[in-house]
């Protein structure tokens, strides 16, 4: 059996500038007591986007407390499809609805079970790994900036229009292709792994979310401090946070 016991602290709002949250965040737990936690952030400016991101996180919550997991490598291959159900999910309650054809979402997901997570993403929202007082950013921003970065075409954001930074090169509903790559991580006690739309990271930089974690507060305060550093900072977009503390420890599967 996998027992988990992980304390799990959430909360998501609308910022300061937009008119609704398209934003949505879950954690759900199977049977066997292992613990998924979903991020999905609509693509701003596309109709539809709190939609794909709602779909998103129950689909894959709802499928997961109904899924026995027997292996890692059965369970990267559940992860694996249920993602690729749920980008067909979108794409098809696109097509069979106009006013949504254009909708698409975001996503991390972290699968806890024993004293180890897989990870996966697709988009601009990132996890962190809070451990021994230092903050590690684990997956990398799938937007057409870092795409630039990467390609040496520009050195930051800086060098990009304001109205391509929010643009990401791939997501639920983009495209047909939802191929991810998805990583085998060892929870230790202690350990803390954040999630977050880039609300908050836009918003505030690492030294500052490292800052918070750093404080010997709540999680619930860790993450209204966060918010409220993005809200402070501008809040331009909506602001989620979930905060997955391995202080209470977890057993082997």
């Amino acid at each position: 059996m996998v027992v988990n016991k992980m304390h799990v602290t959430a909360d998501s709002e609308i910022g300061k500038t937009r008119n609704s949250n398209e934003d949505y965040i879950g954690y759900f737990k199977n049977k066997q007591g292992a613990l998924i936690a979903i991020l999905a952030d609509g693509v701003g400016g596309n109709v539809g986007g709190d939609v794909a991101a709602s779909m998103t996180v129950d689909f894959i919550g709802e499928s997961f407390q109904n899924y026995h997991i027997s292996s890692i490598n059965e369970t990267k291959l559940w992860l694996s499809n249920i993602i690729k159900q749920a980008n067909e999910n979108i794409l098809s309650y696109g097509k069979t609805n106009e006013k949504f054809s254009k909708m698409a979402t975001t996503v991390v997901i972290a699968i806890f079970f024993g004293n180890q997570y897989l990870l996966t993403h697709l988009g601009d929202s990132r996890c962190y790994l809070y451990r021994n007082n230092t903050l590690q950013q684990l997956t990398e921003d799938h937007s057409y900036v870092n795409y630039l970065i990467d390609k040496g075409k520009i050195k930051s954001s800086d060098d990009v229009d304001a109205n391509m930074r929010n643009v990401i090169v791939k997501g639920l509903g983009v495209s047909e292709d939802a191929d991810v790559d998805i990583s085998n991580n060892a929870l230790l006690p202690d350990d803390v792994v954040m999630i977050c739309s880039d609300g908050l990271t836009k918003m505030v930089d690492d030294t500052n979310i490292e800052n918070v974690l750093q404080k010997n507060i709540s999680d619930d305060s860790k993450v209204n401090a966060l918010m409220d550093l993005a809200n402070e900072n501008g809040g331009k977009d909506n602001i989620s946070v979930l905060i997955i503390n391995n202080r209470l420890g977890s057993d082997h599967l």
